[in-house]
């Protein structure tokens, strides 16, 4: 244990800059040895050395970053990548969508035709993937890294995008189909991430070799294909011919023996097209990255003094210095309650209505199909696990690693539902388990948040902890200022507060027609009703405590109340148990998209105009957001088959026949709407996320910072 203890020191002191390495590594050593002396000290020891093993890094004065951020990229990009690979995917069903649309309109029959809509869906998408991958490159590039240099974000778009292409097979459930994606994969990644570097270094010819890829690895994935044929190698180069030309399928294929269903046959020749449409991806958000847009990194140290210079531009603004401090517990507490409520929501659901489906598709009339009521109770089930990541991140908002607890929640409670649903937990007994998991999983995350941002500039070492708000005369902390605090706090509360309030009242457009309303559980319509609201007062309540301006009494009231009594109202009104009308509840979703634009308007910094001119914008904005939720649910139909499949194949389910499923397409495209609003929250361009040349580090003093030193300007 002792070694380990050292082990981890000499690592962490690596990760520091060479002109203190040695120092660091001196003082840990002398430090281990003093806790190891005492009864016990081994273990104290160990953990003090895997906490500055994990530590998040010092930054100076300045903002430039010290110890684990010189050596390691923002995750940002990355994690922004991706999602637009997932955006992608749905672009491509919408455009397939579209294209379908177009050919019937002129007399054409897509699915008697396979490779004139392939090519025009493969053009429609590419035409996003140049777009989306163009201004993702020039406003997040990744790092420069190594010998690549600027070369590396088109060296890593490919191995990123890659993990995004793998949720078809994924949803499928087929390991077959899985395994003939990863083998294309395993020759598409590394040659276009070669392709990209030589591009970005001037071989722009090289871009004609974008289609051959993509086919080379279309044949590549026909590969298990051709050694898994039953009629032999000359079946298996047959059938790998049809899939690639959209020919028949082999007999082996078609034929069904001894009452069971033929191989599932997958047409690979079309999926070279949506390869270029990736590659384009790829390369366009590589080739930007050469041309960042100008905007320096977020300046810790300077963000008091911001803060207190654009108070003359947009006025005086609360939630900075000692108000913030009073303000951030109401935070904290509304976070840590709706985490609560949405765990118990969840489990709930899991284990007490879900199971109770079965009992009503067999007793009820179920007119259309009883597919909905399951997609029902689905819908709840990750609405509450939505709603509880965005209040981890609430209520961490002040603290290091935020983000990353309300990951690790939400993946978490994924895993932890699909078990339990595939292990059938219903019940009393199946309630408590899914409460101590619930209650384990959220404990996990709040350890992953770490200490306060205001910690990370004392004195002591990294990830020891911190002395809160006000220590430091001139920063407002004992580490960055706090004004930075409150800016970062209030990027997260506005991201998650945009989420929750468009997502949340979307779970009642979830239903079923009301004559199969009186065989329904009794809690069925309250807990629908009851998340709604708890997203509505996660995006309300917090946003008000952190606004930049104060909110009157009357405001903060009608804030809160208007939309609750809306999705209540909706929610709990009374469905005909003659009629085959689902009811009224869906107009509640009505009452989440101007929720979510009020949410920005209590958080942004405004411009200064003339009197009443901002509120006469932002009003209008709010009338706007009426017909925009029609336009939200029409997307996330679209959205939504590729997010609801994927977490369906997490219980060992499929789609049901009857449904459609809105709250995951939401929460994925508001997901990227909340980072944007986050970006410009402080009306700033939001442009690129890399500094300017940083001045040179203090060789001697790695924090230039010391308690009750002030901090010129």
């Amino acid at each position: 244990m002792s070694a380990l203890a050292r082990w981890c020191l000499d690592a962490a002191a690596r990760r520091w800059p060479a002109e203190i390495r040695d120092e660091m590594a001196r003082e840990w050593h002398a430090e281990l040895a003093a806790i190891e002396a005492e009864p016990g000290g081994r273990r104290r020891g160990l953990g003090y050395a895997l906490s500055l093993l994990t530590s998040p890094p010092l930054r100076d004065r300045t903002g430039a970053p010290r110890g684990w951020a010189e050596t390691t990229g923002p995750l940002a990009p990355a994690a922004a990548l991706v999602l637009a690979a997932l955006l992608t995917l749905a672009a491509g069903q919408l455009a397939g969508s579209l294209t379908s649309l177009l050919f019937s309109a002129f007399g054409f029959e897509p699915y008697a035709m396979t490779w004139l809509p392939a090519l025009a869906e493969g053009l429609v998408t590419g035409a996003w993937c140049l777009l989306a991958g163009w201004w993702l490159g020039r406003r997040m590039p990744l790092e420069p890294a190594g010998r690549l240099g600027t070369a590396t974000s088109a060296a890593f778009a490919p191995p990123l995008i890659a993990s995004a292409m793998l949720i078809p097979a994924l949803v499928d459930q087929d390991p077959f189909y899985l395994l003939s994606l990863s083998i294309g994969l395993l020759v598409w990644v590394p040659a276009m991430a070669a392709l990209g570097v030589a591009v970005v270094r001037g071989r722009r010819r090289a871009l004609l070799a974008v289609p051959l890829i993509s086919a080379a690895g279309a044949m590549a994935a026909t590969l298990p294909m051709v050694l898994s044929s039953r009629d032999g190698l000359s079946g298996g180069l047959r059938a790998a011919a049809a899939s690639l030309l959209a020919g028949s399928p082999t007999p082996e294929y078609t034929v069904i023996e001894d009452g069971l269903s033929g191989r599932a046959f997958y047409y690979l020749g079309p999926w070279a097209i949506t390869l270029t449409a990736f590659g384009v991806l790829a390369l366009a958000f590589g080739i930007a990255a050469l041309r960042p847009l100008p905007g320096p990194a977020f300046d810790f140290a300077a963000a008091g003094a911001a803060g207190a210079g654009a108070a003359g531009v947009a006025g005086a603004e609360t939630g900075v210095g000692p108000d913030l401090a009073r303000r951030m517990p109401v935070v904290v507490g509304v976070g840590a309650s709706c985490v609560a409520l949405a765990v118990i929501g969840w489990a709930y659901t899991l284990t007490i209505l879900s199971p109770a489906m079965p009992g009503v598709s067999a007793t009820a009339p179920m007119p259309g199909g009883d597919g909905e009521i399951y997609l029902w109770v689905a819908e709840l089930r990750w609405g509450a696990i939505l709603l509880a990541a965005l209040a981890m991140l609430i209520a961490t908002a002040a603290r290091r690693r935020a983000l990353a607890a309300a990951l690790v929640l939400a993946a978490a409670l994924v895993v932890a539902n699909g078990v339990l649903v595939r292990a059938g937990a219903a019940g009393a007994g199946g309630l408590r388990l899914a409460l101590l998991i619930g209650g384990l999983v959220v404990l996990v995350a709040w350890l992953v948040a770490r200490g306060p941002l205001a910690g990370t500039q004392s004195g002591a070492a990294p990830g020891m902890g911190g002395s809160g708000f006000g220590a430091v005369p001139g920063t407002g902390g004992s580490g960055i200022g706090a004004g930075a605090v409150a800016r970062v706090a209030r990027r997260r509360v506005a991201a998650a507060g945009v989420v929750a309030a468009a997502c949340a009242p979307l779970l009642l457009t979830q239903g079923t027609p009301g004559v199969n309303h009186p065989f329904l559980p009794a809690g069925l319509t309250l807990t629908t009703t009851g998340l709604a609201v708890l997203g509505v007062l996660l995006a309300a309540i917090p946003a008000m405590a952190l606004s930049r301006r104060r909110v009157p009494t009357w405001a903060a009231v009608a804030l809160v109340v208007l939309p609750v009594a809306v999705v209540v109202a909706a929610g709990l009104a009374p469905v005909s148990v003659d009629s085959e009308d689902t009811g009224n509840a869906s107009f509640g979703a009505l009452a989440g998209l101007p929720l979510a634009v009020l949410v920005v308007a209590l958080l942004r910094r405004h411009r200064e105009r003339r009197r009443g001119r901002t509120a006469a914008v932002w009003t209008l904005l709010v009338l706007a957001a009426l017909p925009g939720t029609v336009l939200l649910l029409v997307a996330a139909l679209f959205l939504g088959q590729i997010v609801p499949n994927l977490l369906f194949a997490t219980e060992g389910r499929g789609y049901p026949a009857d449904g459609l499923s809105i709250v995951p397409g939401a929460a994925l495209l508001m997901a990227a709407v909340a980072a944007l609003v986050a970006a410009r929250l402080d009306g700033l361009p939001g442009r690129g996320h890399r500094p300017g040349p940083w001045p040179a580090p203090d060789p001697v003093r790695p924090d230039p910072v010391r308690p009750g030193e002030a901090v010129p300007g």
